[in-house]
Parts: structure tokens; sequence; C-alpha cells
């Protein structure tokens, strides 16, 4: 069975849509990365205006990020996020001013890594929401390395 072009579109955008914090947050990242790559694949090609729309695309996706950062609520860490995020973004420009694939490289890593980070805690916060949701029974007087604080 072939899709249309619309209808993937449309799919796209309902994923996007009804996806939760952290998915779009891994979704953006993995966005990037695909992004960078393309531009390093299209620098072995010589290609320099593809080059330049890959990395300005995944340029915009950490500005993205940077600015869904609440730097009043998150404090410290929004602080810290936003200097990581400032330097892919500086690799990435480095990266289209001189067509040079090794900043992009660098860049790549580093945004993989802070992906995978983003989705273990993701994954952390999932599975701790399941066991509070479904608390493993014990027998009485059990003792437990749990507290519970909601009351």
């Amino acid at each position: 069975m072939t899709y249309s072009p619309a209808s993937v579109r449309t799919y796209a955008q309902v994923n996007i849509e009804t996806a939760s914090q952290g998915k779009l947050i891994i979704m953006l990242f993995n966005g990037a990365i695909r992004r960078a790559e393309e531009a390093i694949h299209e620098m072995d090609k010589k290609n320099t205006e593809a080059v330049h729309a890959h990395l300005i695309r995944a340029q915009e996706i950490i500005a993205e990020l940077r600015s869904a950062l609440n730097m009043e609520a998150g404090g410290e860490i929004a602080r810290n996020l936003d200097r990581i995020y400032e330097y892919f973004q500086h690799l990435l420009i480095t990266a289209n001013l001189k067509k040079d694939p090794a900043p992009a490289r660098e860049a790549i890593t580093l945004m993989k890594e802070m992906r995978d980070t983003w989705q273990e805690l993701f994954d952390r916060i999932s599975r701790e929401g399941a066991e509070t949701a479904n608390p493993p029974t014990q027998p009485a007087g059990a003792m437990t390395d749990r507290v519970n604080i909601a009351g």
C-alpha cells in the first residue's frame, strides 16, 4: 500500500500535535540531527545550497528548543541548557560558514548524547509514573524504600 504525500504530511502533523512534551523534544533533536547529517552528505557532493538549507533548518530547530526553555522556572538548569543549545548553534553556523563537516559532526555527536539523555529521563519518569499508578502490594507492616509524600 502506498500513501500520498498529503497523507504522510497529515499523519506527521497529527503525530506532532498529539505528542507529549518529551516525545516532541526527542522529535526535535532527531530532526536537527537528520538535517546536520544531510548537510554533511551534501558537502561531499559540493552542493553548497543544500548544505546551507539543511544547516539553517538544524539551527532553527535548536533555536526552537532554546525558545521553549523557561528561564524563570528552570533556573540554573535552564541557563545551562541554553548555553549547551547555543554551542550546538555555534557549531552548525561554523559548519555552514566554512562548509566544513567537522563542526557539524561534533554537533551531531553532542546532539545525539543530549537526545539520549533526554530519552533516558523521559523513560524514567514514565516508569516512575507507572509505578506510582500501580504500586506493588506489600504485606502489612512491610518495610519499603518508598515514602508516600502525597498523603
